[in-house]
This record gives C-alpha cells, sequence and structure tokens, in this order.
C-alpha cells in the first residue's frame, strides 16, 4: 500500500502543482513529457487560479481552501467545469466555485451537487419535443425522441410488457418496439401501480389543491407535480388501494414480516425509500429493480423491511453478501449494500460508506422525514 498512500499524497498537492504550472508554458510541459492537450488542460486550470482575475479575493479563499482541503487536480477541473458553466453571471463562477471546494462529500457527491448548483443558478432551457434521425453510417441509424418523461417513460412500459427474452435491455427493447409497431399497437394504460414517495407535509398541500409547485418522486425514475397526481387519482390512474409506509429516521421502513420472500407491502416500502437501486452510479428505477437482502437470507438476514432494499439485477447479482454484519462480518470484495444510519448505502472494500447521487436518490421516503 506503500506506493498507493505516495501517490495520493502526490495527488493532494494540485494546488501546489498548479502554482508551479503557471510559470511555465504548454510547450515547456509537452517537452518534459506531458500530451500536448493535457497540458494544454492543466495549464487553462493554472490560469484560473493564478491568472487575473475580476475577483481576486474570491479566487485567494479558493486557492487557501482548496490547499488546506488537498483536493486533487481531477477534482479542481471537474468543480472548474462547473464554474464555467457560469462565467455569463458576474462572481458568480467564482463564488460557485469556493462553494464546491467547501462541499464536503466524494468526487461523485460533489459532481452531482454541482449540477444540481448549476440548474438551479442557470435555469437551463427545457429540451424541445421533437424527433430526430441520424444519417445512415455503415448501414445503421439512430433514431432518437424527446417528449415528456411521463409520455416516454409510459412507452418504455408498455415495451417492457412487450418483451419476455433474456436479451441486454437495449436489444430487448428495440425488438419489443418493432413488434408494437408492426402490430399496430398503442400506448398500454394499465393500473398505475409505480410508487410514489410523498411527505405527509406535502400530502398535506397536495390534498388542500396547493401542490402545483411540489416535484414528488417516483420509483418509475420520474417526477411528478402535486398537481399532475391529484389528476391522476382523478382519473383512476392510481389503483382502488392507496397504502401508507411508516419509517423511522434510523430503523427505515416499520415493519415485521419472517417470510422468505418479500411480500408486496414490503416492496411497495422498499420502492418508497429507493426510488431508484441505490448502487452508486446507478440509474436504474426501483420499479425494475429486485428486492434485495440486506443481511443475505442464507446467512440468516430476515425478510423484514429494515433489512430490504431494491437492487438492479446486475448489481443484486455483484453485490458481495459476506457474512451477517455484527456476527462474521467479512470484508467486502465488491462493495456490500448495507443500511448506515437508517440509510442504504454502499459499503467499499475500504470501508468507506457511498450513496447514490442520481436526483430521484434524495427524494424517497427517507429524505422525507429528515
Amino acid at each position: 500500500m506503500e506506493n498507493y498512500q505516495q501517490f495520493m499524497l502526490h495527488a493532494r498537492r494540485a494546488v501546489s502543482i498548479l502554482r508551479d504550472l503557471a510559470q511555465l508554458s504548454v510547450y515547456d510541459m509537452a517537452a518534459d513529457g506531458l500530451a500536448l492537450k493535457t497540458a494544454k488542460k492543466y495549464a487553462k486550470l493554472a490560469d484560473v487560479f493564478f491568472g487575473s482575475t475580476d475577483s481576486p479575493r474570491l479566487q485567494r479563499e479558493s486557492v487557501v481552501l482548496a490547499e488546506e482541503r488537498g483536493l486533487s487536480m481531477e477534482r479542481l477541473q471537474m468543480i472548474d467545469g462547473h464554474a464555467q458553466k457560469l462565467k455569463k453571471q458576474r462572481g458568480a463562477a467564482w463564488k460557485l466555485r469556493v462553494e464546491l471546494i467547501a462541499h464536503e462529500g466524494t468526487f461523485e457527491e460533489v459532481n452531482a451537487y454541482g449540477n444540481q448548483r448549476v440548474e438551479e443558478l442557470v435555469r437551463q432551457k427545457p429540451k424541445e419535443k421533437g424527433a430526430r434521425v441520424s444519417r445512415p453510417k455503415n448501414g445503421m441509424v439512430t433514431m432518437s425522441i424527446t417528449d415528456t418523461q411521463r409520455r416516454i417513460t409510459d412507452f418504455e412500459k408498455t415495451l417492457d410488457a412487450i418483451d419476455t427474452t433474456e436479451q441486454p435491455r437495449s436489444k430487448a427493447l428495440l425488438e419489443a418496439f418493432w413488434k408494437h409497431i408492426d402490430g399496430g399497437g398503442g400506448v398500454l394504460k394499465p393500473e398505475y401501480r409505480t410508487v410514489i414517495a410523498i411527505g405527509l407535509d406535502q400530502s398535506a398541500t397536495i390534498i388542500r389543491g396547493e401542490g402545483d409547485e411540489s416535484i414528488i418522486g417516483a420509483s418509475d425514475g420520474t417526477t411528478m407535480t402535486g398537481a399532475e397526481i391529484v389528476d391522476l387519482a382523478v382519473a383512476g390512474a392510481l389503483g382502488d388501494k392507496i397504502y401508507a409506509g411508516l419509517f423511522h429516521p434510523t430503523a427505515g421502513p416499520v415493519n415485521l414480516y419472517e417470510a422468505r420472500f418479500a411480500s408486496a407491502k414490503q416492496r411497495i416500502l422498499a420502492m418508497a425509500e429507493n426510488l431508484v437501486c441505490p448502487w452508486p452510479g446507478c440509474k436504474v428505477p426501483a420499479d425494475r429493480c429486485q428486492v434485495h437482502h440486506l443481511d443475505a437470507h442464507k446467512h440468516g438476514g430476515q425478510t423484514n423491511p429494515s433489512n430490504l432494499t431494491t437492487l438492479c439485477s446486475y448489481h443484486n447479482g455483484v453485490n458481495d453478501d459476506g457474512e451477517v454484519q455484527g456476527k462474521n462480518f467479512t470484508k467486502p470484495k465488491r462493495g456490500r449494500m448495507i443500511r448506515h444510519r437508517g440509510e442504504i448505502k454502499l459499503v467499499t472494500p475500504g470501508g468507506r460508506f457511498l450513496g447514490n447521487t442520481h436526483n430521484l436518490s434524495s427524494m424517497g421516503a427517507m429524505d422525507l422525514i429528515k
């Protein structure tokens, strides 16, 4: 591990390295062995932190804080990438740099927070609806469709209902797409079974008809406003039964069952807690996930809500079950999902706890009671 520790020690000296690079030309760096493309990226970053600026005070604060925290070159590049999106707003870019440098978390967590902050500050223009077809290349053409998340997700569910194969998802969806088109079908309108996570305060607001501004996460990977949920309820699309899940801030879903397989209630609770697969970086919505035992059933793990979560089929397969925590708890080889302080986290082989940074990961039931 000595070489790794030396590597990390070097990586945390990015600010000192940039201070030196600010005195060199890109061709000096290239002559020393760096790729010219890489040298230009480093020189640009060095100019940001040590060149002339219209916000010298914030620049100095950024440099001091980044050096104190020992941030890596990669992390500083990521932070600057977010700040560059605000360059048309005077002073805003440097304020964001300071904010992201100070923000605690992993690279991925800070990156996700940066995306969120840029959206809030820029208020990006939404994509326009439409269909686009690429030019043929090697006999293949790509078609992309942009529409509301509800229409596209409903169509995706239609294709899922058609497909019964074990092919990779992209191929399975394509085959189902052509079966559907050739059959002249439309979009299926089944009873709406997706789990919607709503806090008590939000539900009261929606019931009063004041939920237009409330953004609610759903287990099919989409979000809805309170008004849209009311419209679904009036149309009968929410089904004839509505369940209320009870969650404890640290224990998670509350209810106990001893059955081997998760009941419908338990699956709903697990989906409400994590609207997407909680494995870091995964984007699979809970509707397409499997119910997973945190403490493996084969090692005595119980089928009760606090021991259950949702995982996509891939991450359910690669999750290292190991032994039950607190008994013969073994170090995970790939990573293991556990409940840490009430939340579902991945514990890495190095013992770190990581959560998913997908935007819906912060809209589940447990986040509504913080």
